[in-house]
């Protein structure tokens, strides 16, 4: 197995550090970009693993922190709460289509990668700025998502009363025990960009092989919400599986402490997923 470390500077400026991966002799394999979610990296719990796994099985796979999600050079801990405190999903698409951008042109994994093969995962708010961005981009062929958030706007109208008047609200990591601030400028955007950042309205101009994937018990995003994309999705090719009694995370935990069978599972439907729909073209 190969691992190749990658750093890409987004229009910002701003750096996206990320990994590739993949078997030895691979060349002109399809590309899977996997997408992490709120408070989440690249290197947290299954990501990593999820990233071996298909890479073992012929696939080159990009895991990539987003530009503002507060992980330091160190790649584990959140040392940079001030991007954090700045970031939206208008930038985090951004920084999806500089990975995309690059495959394509050949400064990521070039003669390992068919750049015309890619495919994109996320997981949590990561799934739903995979989806987002997979309805606007024709280079997009296939797409799973894991508790993929159906919405992006999950305030009530007192917190952003009081969002508007501090200019910031907080949230705990309740792995860290840190307080996070999120900036006025995600309210600013969620807000503008309503329309654009439209989850549920994305899904049902997507045109590509779609899976959604949910946890029964997810304790973070509300099973239903899997469901209301599923129900949007006009694709010629489309499943959606809820995994009984399975959590946000599968019942994985970070650091990786054993496998779950939720997790099993949930990876064999992804593999077979893209071994049908990206790794074969359809007729």
């Amino acid at each position: 197995m190969f691992r190749k470390s990658f750093t890409l500077t987004n229009g910002s400026g701003e750096l996206i550090r990320g990994d590739l991966r993949y078997s030895e002799g691979t060349k002109n394999a399809p590309v899977i970009i996997i997408c992490h979610g709120f408070k989440g990296f690249k290197d947290w719990g299954f990501f990593p693993l999820v990233s071996e796994n298909l890479a073992h099985d012929g696939y080159v796979t990009i895991i990539f922190n987003f530009s503002r999600n507060g992980i330091g050079s160190d790649f584990q801990n959140f040392t940079e709460l001030d991007k954090f405190e700045q970031n939206t999903f208008s930038h985090e698409l951004a920084d999806l289509k500089c990975i995309v951008d690059a495959v394509e042109q050949g400064e990521i994994g070039k003669g390992i990668i068919d750049s015309e093969k890619i495919g994109l995962l996320g997981h949590s708010r990561g799934g739903g700025v995979a989806l987002l961005y997979a309805s606007k981009d024709e280079r997009i062929q296939s797409l799973v998502t894991w508790s993929a958030i159906a919405k992006v706007d999950r305030y009530n109208e007192e917190e952003k009363k009081r969002w508007k008047k501090e200019g910031f609200i907080e949230v705990e990591n309740k792995r860290t025990k840190q307080i996070f601030k999120i900036g006025k400028t995600f309210l600013e955007d969620i807000t503008k960009n309503s329309k654009k950042l439209d989850i549920r309205d994305a899904a049902s101009e997507l045109d590509i092989p779609t899976l959604i994937i949910h946890g029964e018990q997810d304790e973070a995003v509300p099973v239903d919400e899997a469901k209301r994309i599923y129900e949007k999705l006009n694709t010629y090719s489309k499943a959606l599986e809820i995994i009984e009694d399975a959590t946000h995370t599968y019942g994985m935990s970070h650091p990786v402490e054993g496998i779950s069978r939720q997790y099993e599972i949930v990876f064999d439907l992804t593999e077979s997923w893209f071994d049908n729909h990206l790794n074969i073209w359809p007729e």
